[in-house]
């Protein structure tokens, strides 16, 4: 499943279409019932991050990889080399140019929510948030949604294409902060070898465990 260039248009307000609201008690129900049932998937991102105390924006990009009961890993590519890697237990995360790697261990509750988990977040969309409103662009569906318990996320929006398979996230921080990522080179349950989800030790870098 490949993506070529998105081109996203203003958005306007509409009824959810016939074939969401058929058998259908939430709008999220297609969304939820297409990641409930990814067991693995990769994917390509770019990501734009708007600071808004320095009123600049930096890009990045890089491959998302996921694998249920095995963890997930965000791998950027550019512009630095860096990753963020949950095995189940524990989150590392470690940069090129740093002769450290940093290792965290994690509840699994506090990724939710925060779209780190980008897969278990979106199988349980309406237990974590409330749907604001629904319009289209273009040939997208665009979700608006609050979270329901506090976050470092006020707000999100969700591009979702005909197959129920996200292509955008835009997620405002408490911090007025704008977090983009936009999902290209799809691939579900295709297949992602485990290895991906273990951090294998390097010569000359340190592990500093917090």
């Amino acid at each position: 499943m490949c993506v070529g260039s998105m081109n996203v248009h203003a958005a306007e307000p509409r009824t959810p279409n016939a074939e969401r609201q058929v058998g259908s008690s939430s709008p999220f129900d297609g969304l939820k019932k297409t990641y409930s049932e990814v067991n693995s998937l990769e994917a390509a991102f770019h990501q734009k991050i708007f600071i808004a105390s320095l009123k600049k924006e930096r890009t990045f990009e890089g491959d998302f990889f996921y694998k249920r009961h095995k963890g997930f890993l965000w791998k950027y590519r550019t512009p630095k080399v860096k990753f963020f890697l949950y095995d189940g237990k524990y989150m590392w995360q470690g940069e090129d140019e740093k002769p450290f790697v940093v290792k965290e261990r994690i509840r699994k509750e506090k990724t939710t929510g925060t779209f780190l988990d980008l897969i278990e977040d979106i199988a349980r969309m309406d237990e974590l948030f409330t749907l604001k409103q629904q319009s289209v662009a273009g040939s997208l569906e665009v979700l608006e949604i609050v979270p329901k318990k506090d976050s470092t996320a006020n707000a999100a929006k969700i591009w979702i294409d005909k197959q129920n398979v996200v292509r955008k996230i835009e997620i405002h921080e408490f911090t007025g902060n704008i977090n983009t990522i936009e999902f290209s080179a799809v691939k579900i349950n295709q297949g992602v070898d485990d290895g991906r989800f273990i951090y294998r030790p390097e010569k000359g870098r340190e592990i500093v465990e917090r």
